[in-house]
């Protein structure tokens, strides 16, 4: 880590944490209220530094609040809890809209022609340095429909196994390609996902996860 930008994270974290954003984690994120005092305040600790280091930006007309910024600061933050955080440490900006966002899709069919077009989506994790939200779908995870769905975590999750490779180790068809411990569960976790689906079983986790291991972990980071 660059000198000054210890220096800047040590300096943030003499200021007291303020009131407003105090309110707002305790009236929106029920994780902080039932986590040991120490953990309360190394959660306010990077939720302070997340909100230094990250940029939010409102898109399609979308105003930003304190309120969004921290609901969304903190579900990003409480995957980071355990880690000596680089704070997502290849992110830099936040984009939110207020709804479903129209993403621009390419699709090649078996005689290689290439399809140019756009699809609805209520979230994106991207490799450059950003994610994208859609905060009425956060909303309705959180407050209208909570469940195991949850866009925040599924999103950053993404960003996690990015930076980290935790999926990587799983081919798309499940076959592992490294014999480690974490590797050898994920493939098999994967593996049961997909027989369950191709069985019609009900499953614990959202079938969604079954479209590739990177999805896998996104949505196993949701329940």
């Amino acid at each position: 880590m660059p000198l000054l930008q210890y220096l800047k994270r040590k300096w943030l974290l003499r200021k007291p944490f303020p009131d407003i954003w105090l309110n707002i984690l305790r009236e929106n994120v029920p994780y902080y209220s039932i986590l040991p005092k120490i953990q309360q305040q190394t959660l306010q600790d990077r939720i302070t530094i997340f909100m230094d280091e990250k940029l939010f930006e409102g898109c399609g007309g979308f105003e930003l609040t304190e309120k969004v910024e921290i609901v969304i600061s903190a579900y990003a933050c409480v995957l980071i809890l355990g880690e000596p955080s680089d704070y997502y440490g290849d992110l830099r900006t936040i984009l939110v809209y207020p709804d479903d966002y129209m993403a621009p899709v390419m699709d090649e069919d078996s005689a290689g022609i290439i399809t140019e077009g756009s699809e609805p989506r209520k979230g994106e994790s991207w490799d450059i340095g950003s994610i994208v939200l859609s905060w009425k779908d956060i909303e309705r995870n959180l407050y209208k429909n909570p469940g195991r769905e949850n866009l925040i975590f599924h999103e950053f999750a993404h960003q996690l196994d990015d930076r980290y490779g935790l999926s990587a180790g799983v081919r798309e068809d499940g076959k592992p390609l490294r014999d480690d411990e974490w590797t050898q569960t994920v493939a098999k976790v994967y593996k049961n996902l997909r027989k369950s689906i191709r069985l019609g079983k009900p499953t614990s986790l959202d079938p969604y996860g079954a479209e590739e291991p990177a999805e896998l972990f996104a949505v196993a980071t949701e329940a």
